[in-house]
C-alpha cells in the first residue's frame, strides 16, 4: 500500500495574476472510510462482536468529549494524545483578555512517537492524469 499523489499548479499568493506557476505534489484521496465501514472491517476480524464495539466508542468519544471540553489532554498511549487549543484576538494588556476575546476551540492531534515512526516509512506513488501510476524514487 501507498499514498497516492499528484502534481498540482499554483500561482504565487499575493501576486497580480499569480506570478509564477510552481507545482506543489498533493494526495490523491480515496474514498472516505465512514464509522460504519470501519465497524464492518473490524466486525471481519471477528475480535468482538459489533454491537460490543459500538457501545465501547460510543463511551470512548463520550468521555473524550468531556475531558477536551474541560480543558484536559487525552494521552492514548501508542496512537497519540488529543490536546484542547484556543486562538484568541490581541490585546494591549491582560486586563482586556476575557472568554470574549476567545475566537476558536479546537484539538490538536499529536501522533505517538511509535506511530510518527511508522508514518515515516510511508511509501509514495506518483498518478499522472488520474491514471498511470509511477513509482516514487
Amino acid at each position: 500500500m501507498s499514498v497516492k499523489f499528484k502534481p498540482v499548479p499554483k500561482g504565487q499568493p499575493g501576486v497580480a495574476g499569480g506570478g509564477a506557476i510552481k507545482y506543489y505534489a498533493t494526495i490523491v484521496r480515496g474514498t472516505k472510510i465512514d464509522f460504519r465501514d470501519l465497524l464492518t472491517e473490524i466486525e471481519e476480524l471477528n475480535i468482538v462482536h459489533p454491537g460490543v464495539f459500538l457501545a465501547v466508542m460510543e463511551a470512548f468519544l463520550r468521555k473524550i468529549n468531556y475531558h477536551l471540553i474541560n480543558g484536559r489532554a487525552v494521552d492514548l498511549g501508542q496512537l497519540g494524545t488529543f490536546y484542547p487549543s484556543i486562538s484568541s484576538s490581541p490585546a494591549d494588556n491582560e486586563d482586556e483578555i476575557t472568554s470574549k476575546s476567545i475566537r476558536r476551540f479546537k484539538v490538536i492531534f499529536r501522533p505517538s512517537m511509535l506511530l510518527q515512526a511508522r508514518l515515516e516509512l510511508v511509501k509514495f506513488d506518483k498518478v499522472s492524469y488520474g491514471t498511470r501510476v509511477e513509482p516514487a524514487e
